[in-house]
Formats: structure tokens, sequence, C-alpha cells
């Protein structure tokens, strides 16, 4: 007998009746049930092709009957071709939801393995912006409050027009889904809803700051006594929308002057006031260079890095202005290679042919003292990120924690990590301090340089942000933005003379009586000299 594993397989059934062009016999069909000699011909015809198919020859006997023909049939298979058609169309629409490589998103989740280290510095804890914290029950009363925003901004001018809002919000929607890092399960008319009164409580919240009108309207206390959280809410990653929509719903607001002034606003410049960023007009960012609130925010705290069509425009002029006129054009490549030449050659002579790593550490502010290393607050207005070192003296910009310095450097990191176009600077600035502060003495020494202004309980509990802003995250160590620093402190700790020069100050010279001391002792030893010297050669 044929054993199971023998037995014709389903799809090599309906395959073999298709070949006969026979249909495939159904279980309510009246034909099946006759014993003819027809049934049993193609009974003997389709057990032959299957054992054919199979490798074995099969013989009358071993013939299936009729009805076990027909429930190796019944399962019925779908052609190779519909299959491929349908994951096909499955693949495309899932590709059509993926942005090009030039549309990256900008607004994301934070990686479980950062927001480990503090998890409520990544949440909202007054207002929701943007889909990834919308609904959440604790953010719900805000609201309402945004409605009331909404229609104090219509109401500032019979101009502004909700259908105008709405209409621009719809024709932006499918880009503002591609800003986002993750697929937004909203639909076009939630999605449009959202964004509508999110951007227009942001922009009527921001005209208040500026026109001081916040403190006058006692109906929307309860956005005052939370401007704390509020601020610190605008500032998440995980909260935010995109700057662009922003734009389209600011062009459609008509802001009435208040007061003495006869400019009309800028959104740039209403979100500058609401950061308490002060930046000379020249140097606004361009509107369409900024991605969300966050992004500006960064961009704005380390000014040099802002592009600026008007430092472009003078770049350009700098480079092009040696082929002005032949002589200069002429004198210019003759100069230009020369100077090739000369650090070509300096290069190969004089320069170590393997590349020394850069130090992926800094001693301590404790052991820095210790090398004579002074320590020098920056007082210039600009980055607190900037931090330079010559001559012996590293020189930090002072810093002012508070409750919320947690959060925004947090969250600044978190776009470093997310968006590395941005660059490194936070990231790098969080690794400087980590490094140089270990214990809260190190904190204490940079309090007594006025580096740190702290309004925390306690100097432990600084040290202890520092020492976790960095966990969870990448720094490439060969090009950060402070990587030559930790070349040339690294090198300046590691000469000895320093720390003996360091050392014989701080033994000798650390306060007046040391000093009063130190010339005492001299004066004895000269004089004991001079005494023994004559007790030697005494004079005739």
């Amino acid at each position: 007998m044929a054993s199971p594993a023998d037995s014709p397989r389903p799809e090599t059934t309906a395959t073999a009746f298709a070949a006969l062009g026979t249909a495939e016999p159904l279980a309510g069909d009246k034909s099946a049930g006759h014993g003819s000699q027809k049934g049993e011909d193609v009974v003997l015809e389709v057990s032959t092709m299957l054992g054919r198919d199979a490798g074995v020859e099969l013989t009358p006997a071993v013939a299936l009957p009729v009805p076990q023909v027909q429930r190796a049939v019944g399962t019925s298979v779908p052609p190779v071709d519909a299959i491929s058609k349908s994951v096909e169309a499955e693949i495309l629409k899932e590709m059509a939801e993926v942005p090009e490589e030039e549309q990256q998103p900008w607004i994301w989740r934070v990686h479980p393995s950062i927001r480990a280290q503090e998890d409520d510095a990544y949440g909202p804890k007054l207002v929701s912006i943007g889909p990834f914290h919308h609904g959440e029950e604790s953010l719900l009363p805000m609201e309402q409050i945004k409605l009331m925003y909404l229609k104090k901004l219509l109401s500032r001018c019979a101009e502004n027009n909700i259908s105008n809002y709405i209409r621009v919000v719809r024709e932006c929607e499918p880009q503002a889904r591609r800003q986002y890092a993750e697929k937004v399960d909203f639909g076009e008319k939630e999605f449009v809803k959202m964004l509508v009164l999110d951007g227009c409580f942001i922009i009527e919240y921001f005209v208040k700051r500026i026109f001081k009108e916040t403190r006058q309207n006692s109906q929307l206390s309860g956005v005052r006594w939370g401007f704390s959280h509020l601020r610190r809410d605008l500032m998440l990653l995980e909260n935010q929308m995109p700057f662009f929509v922003l734009v389209r719903l600011f062009e459609q607001c008509t802001i009435p002057f208040v007061g003495t002034r006869t400019t009309p606003l800028t959104l740039i410049e209403i979100t500058l006031a609401f950061l308490g960023v002060k930046l000379p007009r020249e140097k606004h960012p361009q509107a369409d260079h900024v991605h969300h609130l966050l992004h500006l925010h960064h961009l704005c705290l380390d000014p040099s890095h802002v592009p600026n069509k008007s430092r472009r425009c003078s770049s350009c002029h700098l480079l092009l202005y040696p082929f002005k006129n032949p002589i200069n054009s002429i004198l210019f490549v003759f100069l230009a290679l020369f100077y090739l030449l000369k650090i070509h050659k300096w290069h190969r002579y004089c320069c170590p042919t393997k590349k020394s790593k850069v130090p992926r550490m800094i001693p301590s502010a404790t052991h820095l003292l210790t090398a004579g290393i002074k320590f020098k607050k920056n007082n210039k207005v600009g980055s607190f990120v900037k931090v330079s070192f010559a001559g012996g003296i590293l020189e930090v910009p002072v810093l002012r924690v508070q409750e919320s310095t947690s959060s925004e450097l947090r969250n600044l990191i978190a776009l470093e990590q997310c968006c590395p176009q941005v660059g490194s600077y936070f990231t790098s600035y969080a690794v400087f301090m980590d490094n140089i502060i270990d214990t809260e003495i190190d904190v204490a020494i940079l309090k007594k340089y006025e580096i740190i202004e702290s309004k925390l309980g306690s100097d432990e509990e600084v040290a202890k942000m520092f020492n976790t802003l960095c966990k969870g995250t990448h720094l490439n160590y060969e090009k950060h933005s402070n990587a030559s620093l930790f070349s040339d402190l690294n090198a300046y700790f590691d000469v000895p003379h320093h720390k003996w020069r360091a050392s014989l100050k701080i033994t000798y010279f650390s306060n007046p009586w040391s000093i009063i001391s130190l010339l005492a002792g001299i004066v004895l030893l000269f004089f004991t000299a001079v005494q023994s010297y004559f007790t030697v050669f005494p004079r005739k």
C-alpha cells in the first residue's frame, strides 16, 4: 500500500485536474456518487499523474477513490500572480508613507536608552503640542484654554478668519505628517484640527507675551501661574509641531500695533522674545531654516552657527573679491600655490606621520587646580557652550542651574542624537562638564569662580545632574567641538613642572602669612650663612 507520505498533496491534485481540462469534483456534485467507467478512468489517470509528479509509478490498484480525490482537492490555492501583486501593492503603499532622503523627520520620540536616565525630563506637564502626547488625561484642561486663545486671536482683527487657518493647514498637512519620525495615526480632519488649535495657541501666547497682556487678563490666569511649565513643555523634542505650519498660520493673522510700535511683528521676533534671546535683527535665523521651536532654541544658543543670508552673501563676496580684476587673480593664484607647497613641505618633514587619538577624558576641576590651571568665567554675551583654554586659563561661560535646566539640556542633547546634522555642541559641552565635575567639591570650585550659579538644593544634586546627562548618548570624540580643548588640557596637565609650580604656590604663597614666613626664613638663612662665613674666614 502507499504510505501516507505518498498521498497526493492538494496543490498537485488541483494541477492534475487543470492539466486534464477536467473540473474538480464538488462535494454536492451528483455525478461523483456514480461508479461509471468514466469516473474510474478519471481517477486512474489523475492518480497516475500524481505518482509521476512525486517520482513514483502508481498502478491502478493504488488509485484513489473519487471521494478521497474530492477531499484532497477541497483547498483552493490562489494563483502566484495574485500573491505577487498583493505583496507589491502592500510594499508600495508602505513606501509611499516613508519620507524622501531630503525630507528627513525632525520631530522624534526620545530613545529609551536616553529616556531611562530621567523620564520626567521628556514629557509635558501642562500642554500637549503635536500628536505624540495629544489626548493625555493630565493635559486635557489646556484644550479649553487653546480654544480661548483662538477666540482671542480671531478677535484681534476682523480680517482674521478661521477658514483661512484651516485652508493653509490642509495645504501643508501631508508635509507636516512627514516631519514626525513615527507614523501619525490621526485622520486628516483630526490632524488638521489639532495643528490649527496648537498653532494658534502658540502664536496668541507669544503675542500676549510681547505685549505683556498675560498679566492683565484674569481669565487666562491658568497659564500665567504655569508659565515655567509652559516654557519647559514647548522646549521638549516630543512636544513639537512643524515651524512652517506656524509660519503659514502667522501669515494669515493680522496683529494690530500696540502702544508706540510702528513696525509689523515677525514670527521669529515674537518667538525669540518668548525664549528670552536677544539678537540683532541681522542675526535672526531665517524662518525657512527652522524646523520647530526646540531647533530654533538650539540655533540661538550658539549664534555663530545660525544660517544667515547676509553672512553667506558677505562670505561669497570675500571669496570672489580676488577675481574682480586680472592682476588680483594672478597674484591670488601665485600666493595660493606658494602657500600650498609650503604647507605640504612642512607637513612632510615636520609633522608626525601617525595621527594621535583625541583623549576621551579630562581631569576634574579639583585635579586641574593641582596642575596650576586657572578657571575664569566668560562674561561675553553668547552661547554658554563655548569653552576655551589658552595660557593655562580655562574660560567657561556662566551657567545658571535651576529646576528646568536638566530638561532643557537633555532635550537639546536628544535633538542632536536624533538629528546629527544640527551638530553636537551641547553633547560635547555636557561631556566636558561631566568630566570636570566628579563630586560636589568640583561644583563648589566652579561656584567659587562664578561659573555655576545654582538654585538647586545642594551641590550634590548639580553633580548628579551633569554625571547623568550623557548616559546612553553617542559622541564622535575625534571631531566634536571640544576635541582640541580636550587635547590641550591633557597636554598641559601632563607637564610635570606645571604641577610643581602649582604645589609650590599652594604651599608657600596661598596666604599672606605663608609669604611672610617664607621671607622671614629666607632672611634668617641669609644671616646664618653670613655669620658662618665670617666664623670660618674671620676678618684680619
